[in-house]
């Protein structure tokens, strides 16, 4: 068993272009010399740079422990992220998608589940045979999620912005 190592798509270059692989390592440093990239997320001194984030087990940044000493163990999940403008902002977007008759039992919403990495979250729906209505918040990437709504539109789903709290 190893370690999972998660990345958002800015740093995926990094990883021969995936977003989850594998790695070993007692601590995360090892973890990050066994991936070959400790010289790219760290600087001279050996601190992680400011625009990276790295969290074990979805806890604490590991500035907040024992930074690069942090222990990980087999079945851990490690995270990496950039900050970097551009790249990696997590964003959740609340919009009102409307399908017209032609479009009720197309399945739309899981396509834009499948291409793009966003995770979608049907917060209301009435749907019949001649219009389909649904409140969805889509969260991920800025990018992705822009993708998303774009995705929406050219497949020809009207697209508002949810104005309110529809389920909190």
């Amino acid at each position: 068993m190893a370690i999972t190592v998660k990345t958002g798509s800015a740093l995926k270059a990094l990883f021969g272009g995936e977003r989850e692989i594998s790695a070993n390592g007692a601590n995360v440093g090892e973890l990050l010399d066994s991936l070959k990239v400790r010289d790219r997320i760290c600087d001279d001194a050996g601190k992680v740079r400011r625009h990276f984030n790295i969290h074990v087990n979805e806890g604490e940044d590991i500035r907040l422990l024992d930074g690069l000493d942090t222990p990980v163990k087999d079945g851990d999940t490690v995270t990496i992220l950039s900050a970097i403008a551009g790249g990696g902002e997590e964003v959740k977007k609340k919009i009102w998608l409307t399908f017209p008759s032609d479009l009720v039992e197309k399945p739309l919403i899981w396509e834009v589940a499948q291409k793009f990495k966003v995770v979608t979250n049907i917060r209301q729906a009435s749907i019949s045979k001649e219009i389909g209505l649904v409140g969805i918040e889509l969260s991920g990437e800025a990018e992705e999620v822009r993708q998303a709504i774009e995705f929406f539109i050219e497949n020809g789903v009207s697209v508002e912005p949810i104005e309110m709290n529809v389920v909190e």
